[in-house]
Parts: structure tokens; sequence; C-alpha cells
């Protein structure tokens, strides 16, 4: 076999092959022999039809096989001895017609790897945010943990809702005069002054007593979440069956017992310890993102536009498979699409370079370093390392070993970069330091 390349650009080549007949036509000769022995034809026995026979009965599907296979070697061919890192075919491959006596010429185009020699890693900078958790922020955190220990109890004396309260409400909806039964509902549970209701319906509801029944007209915003409804008029039938108030436990060593602890001292420690590490955590990995986006930012490699779809692809069912879960519709844009599809390409990117720094730095995942993460992994799960290594066998392993060159490429990435601290207190920013 014969085979050119023509590079179109650094990520797509067009190979043209030639398979000379002689090799056509030995493959077509195997091909009605290896049909004579299995055909079995009407008048013959089994194994013994004529060639001319099977060559009249199946004779063109036997052609398009050989060929077909022939375009499959010959591309294989061409890629090992060009040395092409295919990636796709950039267009629909249709092999040929075979014509009597005369050799088998096809050409496709083929997306391949770019060819990365070297990746500038000089000069990188990143910004690391050191989050000092101070009392205002151990504080901040007992406050939400009392929060989710508080008490819902009807107050005594009775007295009218206001913000913190939650009711317990029969509801009925009228849109633009139609009942809407699925927005209504029987013992529905509203809180107040979360910020999570219209602010007329959290008007209407505010003052409100035990027993009443209230009509609540809204006419809802125009730029509401749900398109159905924007613009439209809305009639809420409330009925107020239950009006319950927060009651906060004091802080105190009865709080920190119930909540697990010793005493309140040794809450307030565990507590500061465990936003000192979360923050350090959320720290690193704003540094680690920071580090691939300036990578990418230096070497602006092209990429094939397959990976780029096929990583759109898988983000968008991911994204879509999460709104499912959450029982919510998200109305996709066209907007988004192309947000997606910009994530992916620098996505892809990362991906090429890495693997060529990993390359050329000789940066791989050791039988140790295999060893150490499955140890790290069993004792944080509290399983046995056998149990572990036999969860994380094929995909699994591959997976792992991953996830253990990407730690290992980065690490190599911050050892080149010039990384500045940035203080700041946990208290002014209370929601980082605990994600």
């Amino acid at each position: 076999m014969q085979s050119q390349i023509e590079t179109l650009s650094p990520v797509l080549v067009s190979v043209t092959v030639e398979v000379p007949w002689k090799k056509v036509e030995e493959d077509l000769e195997a091909a009605y022999r290896t049909m004579q022995r299995k055909a079995r034809v009407r008048g013959f026995r089994p194994g013994k039809a004529p060639r001319d026979v099977i060559k009249n009965m199946m004779g063109k599907s036997i052609r398009s096989e050989v060929a077909a296979e022939l375009v499959r070697q010959g591309l294989g061919h061409a890629v090992e001895e060009h040395k092409i890192d295919p990636v796709a075919y950039a267009e629909e491959l249709t092999a040929p017609a075979i014509n009597e006596g005369e050799a088998l010429k096809f050409t496709a185009k083929i997306e391949v790897r770019p060819k990365i020699d070297k990746v500038d890693t000089d000069g990188i900078l990143a910004e690391r945010t050191v989050l000092k958790v101070d009392d205002a922020a151990v504080q901040a955190e007992i406050e939400r943990m009392r929060e989710q220990t508080a008490e819902m109890v009807a107050p005594e004396p009775a007295r009218p809702a206001k913000a913190g309260d939650t009711l317990t409400v029969d509801l009925e909806v009228h849109i633009d005069g139609e009942p809407k039964p699925e927005m209504g509902g029987q013992d529905r549970r509203i809180e107040l002054g979360n910020g999570r209701l219209l602010p007329d319906l959290e008007a209407g509801l505010t003052g409100v007593e035990l027993g009443a029944h209230k009509d609540i007209t809204l006419t809802f915003p125009a730029d509401y979440g749900y398109e159905a409804l924007r613009g439209k008029s809305a009639t809420f039938h409330v009925t107020v069956k239950s009006l319950q108030e927060k009651v906060l436990p004091a802080i105190d060593d009865e709080l920190a017992k119930d909540l697990g602890f010793d005493s309140l001292d040794a809450m307030r420690k565990s507590i500061r310890e465990r936003l000192e590490t979360t923050a350090k955590e959320r720290g690193d990995s704003l540094v680690r993102e920071q580090l691939v986006e300036r990578l990418i930012d230096k070497n602006p490699v092209p990429v094939p536009p397959s990976m780029i779809d096929q990583e759109t692809r898988a983000s968008l069912e991911q994204y879509l498979r999460i709104q499912y879960m959450l029982g919510q519709q998200v109305p996709f844009t066209e907007e988004m699409h192309k947000e997606f599809r910009e994530r992916a390409e620098r996505k892809v990117r990362a991906g090429l370079l890495f693997g060529a720094i990993a390359k050329a730095e000789n940066i791989s995942v050791s039988d140790a370093d295999f060893d150490a993460k499955l140890k790290e992994l069993a004792e944080r799960s509290g399983k046995h390392v056998a149990k572990v290594r036999a969860e994380h066998q094929g995909e699994q392993k591959r997976t792992l070993e991953l996830q253990i060159l990407e730690k290992k490429l980065l690490e190599y990435l911050a050892s080149r970069a010039t990384i500045t601290d940035v203080a700041q207190s946990a208290a002014k920013a209370p929601e980082e330091a605990k994600k």
C-alpha cells in the first residue's frame, strides 16, 4: 500500500491511500472462497456452489465488504507510516467501488491532535487568598448551626405573622381568572422573611392571624423566572392553618452537647479548625484554577473541533441531568450553548497542554503513587485497602490514575509559578469560608 499525507491545518490532514490491484484481487479471491464454504445455495450441496454462482448472487456485497476492509487497513497503514495521532474523521468516509484491474484509491480528511513542541510555563502569576478565621467567622458559623437546631412553636400569646415565622396554609391560585390547582395545595409551609416569596405575596401574608382567610392579588414581574407567568395577574386564596415562630436555643454548653461536642469551648475550637481547613482547601482550589487559566492563555494551541463537540455534549448532558434531578427546567438558549462550547474548548486545550507537559517532563503515575492514593481512600472511608483496590479496577482505575496525574501536573505548574498570598478576614467572606 502507498500513502501520502497533506497537512491542511495543525489539526487536520488529508490522507491519500492507494491499494494495488494485486492486493485487491487477493482479498477478493479470499472473500469468495470464504463465502463458497459458508453459502447455502438452492440446487447445490452446502459449500459446493461454483464461484461464478456466488459471484452473481453475492458479488456486489462481497466487493463492498472487501473495499471497506481495505479502506480500514489502508488508513491504519497510513496512520502508522506517517505517525499520525488521529482524533476523528473530519467528514464521512465512503469506501470507493472496486473496478476490475484497477488499484483502489481513496482520500480521507482526518482530525489529528496538534503537535505541541514546547509548553510555555514561565512567568505564570497567581494569587492565593488566605482567609483569616477570626472570632466573628466562628460566631457566624455557630449562629448558622443554632438556626438548624431551632424549635418551631406557636407564639404565646397569639399574634399576627411577622418575618421569621412559618405559616402552614391551604392555598388556591387563579391566574388571569383561571384556577391553577398545580400551583396551590393543602398544608403548604411558607417561611416569611427569607426572600423567596414575591414581594407582594410576602406583604400580603405579613400580619395575618391564625385561622384567617385572605385573598392576595398581584401581578407577576415582566422578568419572572417562569416565562409563562410573566406579566400575568394572580389571586392567591389563603387559609392560615398554623402560625409558628422560631425559638433559638441559648449558646451554651448544652447547645454544644446537643451538637455532639463536650463543651462550648470545644465546639468553638472544632469550628475554627474546620473553617481554617475549608478556607485553605478553597484557596488552594482557586490557585489551581488560576494556574490552568494562565497556562491556557499563554499557550493558544489549536483544538480539533470534534474534541470540542464531544466535551460540549458531555457538559450539556451533565447540566441537563442535574437540572432534571433538581426538578428544574431552564430554557436552553443559543447564548448558553456558546458559553458551554467556550468552556469545553478551554477544557480540551488544558488537557492537550497537560499531556504535552507530562511527556516533556516525564511526569507519570507510578505503582507507588497509585498504592498511596488507595491507602488514602481507605483511611478516609474506613474500608480495608484491599476492598478499595478491588473497587478500582478497569475504568475506575484509569479514572483514579488520571486524577493522580492531574494533581502531579498541577504541583509542577505551582512549582514554576509565582504565587502571592493575599490575606482576607473570613468574617468578610463567611460564605466563601464555608464552601
